[in-house]
């Protein structure tokens, strides 16, 4: 092709590209990505990134159901009859046009850095986001959520079209730049990627996104004493009964101690008296027997 026909050929094509934008698509860095197009059996065509009026290079092509990989073989996946990033970087946005069977509208990438905030619930929060205002008329914040419009704010109006009474932006957004938006008495739902932009007076996005990737964590409960487990239990019981075994061995030694004692005791009277009562009897039958002698001597 002529040097000028290939000039011609890229202008128009850059032309068409950027007139038949539809959607920009936004990603988080270091997501994954996937094209919206399909490679079926018996399909043909191709996924390009346009660099610029004259610079258009292939991504991937299809053919009969099957993609192969030109570009960014480290980090393109291929899932079936679908293709897209792993992991996205920085770089990759752009813009992409999609000619599978037929042309589709391209898809205009943009990868956001997004700051990560985690949040417990019922707190409030505030999302961050600025943007140089000055010197610019007519422009419309936008705050988005799942790719939903979250929060749509302009110069004339007071609060956040279309959204909760817990969201709210700064009434002097416009004059400082601050579109930051805060999120009250938070709820596990809030959970989420939050993407911020502005739109000129004629809706066409303006600048570079911001984005925040919110956490909320669930409300610890206060803390309360947990009833010890069987086995403590029964080892506590075993320690406060050990003293009882202790004193009830204690009074049954003392017990039996005493009743041999008073065995004893008896036993030593028993033999005592005994013994007396033998004396006794041994006195008296020689008391008795001295007289008698006597009188046989005279």
């Amino acid at each position: 092709m002529p040097p000028l026909l290939r000039e011609v050929f890229f202008t128009l094509t850059f032309i068409h590209v950027f007139l038949h934008v539809a959607d920009c698509v936004k990603v988080i860095l270091g997501d994954r990505f996937i094209f919206p197009v399909n490679c079926e059996p018996g399909e043909s065509g191709t996924l390009q990134r346009v660099f610029g009026h004259n610079h258009i290079s292939e991504v991937a092509t299809c053919h009969s159901g099957k993609w192969t990989v030109k570009m960014y073989k480290d980090r393109m996946m291929i899932n079936s009859s679908k293709i897209g990033f792993n992991r996205t970087v920085y770089n990759d946005g752009g813009v992409y046009e999609l000619n599978i069977s037929k042309p589709k509208d391209p898809v205009q990438l943009e990868v956001v850095a997004a700051l990560n905030v985690s949040v417990v619930e019922d707190e409030s929060v505030i999302l961050p986001c600025h943007v140089k205002t000055t010197g610019k008329a007519g422009l419309t914040v936008v705050w988005e959520k799942n790719e939903r419009p979250l929060c749509v704010k302009n110069s004339r109006s007071d609060g956040c079209s279309g959204t909760p009474d817990r969201l709210s932006m700064s009434t002097d957004w416009f004059t400082h730049g601050d579109l930051s938006l805060t999120v009250a008495r938070l709820q596990p739902g809030d959970r989420g990627d939050y993407f911020c932009y502005v739109q000129d007076e004629h809706g066409n996005p303006s600048g570079n996104p911001a984005a925040v990737r919110l956490a909320v964590s669930e409300k610890r409960a206060h803390q309360t004493t947990t009833p010890a487990t069987p086995v403590n239990q029964t080892q506590s019981c075993s320690e406060q009964t050990e003293p009882w075994k202790i004193a009830t061995l204690v009074v049954v030694f003392l017990l039996v101690v005493v009743a041999l004692v008073v065995i004893l005791c008896f036993w030593s009277h028993f033999k005592s008296g005994c013994a007396f009562r033998k004396c006794y009897k041994l006195v008296g039958s020689q008391h008795t027997s001295q007289p008698n002698e006597a009188t046989t001597t005279v």
